[in-house]
């Protein structure tokens, strides 16, 4: 994919190597398919493609029809570059910002190797059964492996099941037998409930999204298992809506023994946690302390600075290339730590049980 610097000069870049590695056959695909390839608009696309007609790779296209490859030697041809192919729940833009950092900081990591990335975000791939579907995809669109994120079971059982060189980024389902590599949220998790109780909170409520994810359940089971004496958590599961944190956060302040610090496992709760509680006069860290498990650059605009756990997106990327490099090459266990170890940033919402 297209990484950093001009968007014209690297689209060209990235197509000359998809058509040295005989990707594309003799016929290149249209400019919409081409824009949603690279993930650039289709004015760059068209900027590019004119480019390489002056460069006498392509041959000039009449109105609607494909532009015909001319101007590579078979001698030329060298063997494929390694094409990495993401399947994801949601489109590019619609994907949270880490995950949109580490995608740059892999496409950046295998452009420098002659590489590139392509993220595909089909309608159906949350689907019961998605197998037909998988099928005709990885036929037309072949990759020398593929990184999976947040997969369902359906999905990764049918590349198990195939043996298709791919990469879990999250977690496994129960029963799947795949390399995967995510944050380690259950030991960032006890981590964090452990710093509380170390600071004299015995009364915390984990923040939990309706929606069933296994970082999640990971996250919740470490707070669950500090086992620290005194310390008792409670769960709040929230609809995902400014509202519906309010509504948990309402019905645990009025509880007979009050939270005294909070644990958001995604960090909107966090954001939207913090400015609910100011809007019902009860300061941070003042009053009530708040940590969140995951990060996201927003929360740095947020005061106080919210405390919590991040990850360094070009190192997870240098983790998943190397990963995928062992795999393409036929490598079915790529080895290394599964588990990614985030670090503590100390903001300024965690205060001392007085």
């Amino acid at each position: 994919m297209p990484s950093r610097g001009s968007l014209v000069v690297e689209c060209v870049r990235v197509m000359k190597l998809r058509i040295e590695g005989g990707e594309w056959g003799k016929l290149l695909p249209g400019e919409r398919r081409l824009a949603e390839a690279l993930q650039v608009g289709r004015d760059t696309i068209r900027l590019a493609l004119l480019q390489l007609e002056r460069e006498g790779v392509l041959q000039e296209a009449d109105a609607g029809a494909r532009r015909r490859i001319i101007g590579v030697r078979p001698a030329a041809v060298k063997a494929k570059a390694l094409r990495i192919g993401m399947l994801a729940h949601r489109r590019l833009e619609q994907l949270p910002q880490p995950v949109l950092l580490e995608v740059d900081d892999i496409r950046r990591a295998l452009a420098d190797k002659g590489g590139s990335l392509e993220v595909f975000s089909p309608s159906w791939y949350e689907q019961r059964s998605p197998a037909k579907r998988l099928a005709v995809l990885l036929e037309e669109e072949p990759c020398s492996a593929w990184i999976l994120l947040r997969s369902s079971a359906a999905v990764q059982q049918w590349f198990m099941e195939r043996r298709v060189p791919c990469l879990i980024r999250g977690y496994p389902h129960p029963g799947v037998e795949l390399p995967h590599l995510d944050v380690d949220w259950q030991a960032t998790a006890r981590h964090a409930a452990g710093q509380l109780w170390r600071m004299g909170h015995r009364r915390v409520v984990v923040l939990s999204p309706s929606e069933p994810l296994k970082g999640v359940e990971a996250a919740v089971r470490g707070v669950m298992e500090l086992g620290e004496p005194g310390f008792h958590a409670t769960v709040q599961v929230e609809n995902g809506t400014s509202a519906g944190i309010g509504k948990v956060l309402t019905r645990a302040l009025q509880m007979k023994e009050a939270p005294s610090a909070i644990i958001a496992t995604r960090p909107r709760q966090a954001a939207t946690a913090l400015t609910w509680l100011a809007s019902q006069g009860i300061r941070v860290p003042q009053h009530l302390s708040l940590v969140t498990l995951a990060w996201e650059p927003f929360l740095d605009h947020l005061v106080p600075e919210i405390t919590g756990y991040r990850a360094d997106t070009d190192a997870v990327a240098k983790l998943v290339v190397r990963r995928l490099e062992r795999l393409a090459a036929g490598d079915p266990n790529p080895g290394g730590n599964v588990w990614i170890t985030p670090e503590l940033v100390p903001g300024a919402s965690v205060a001392r049980v007085k």
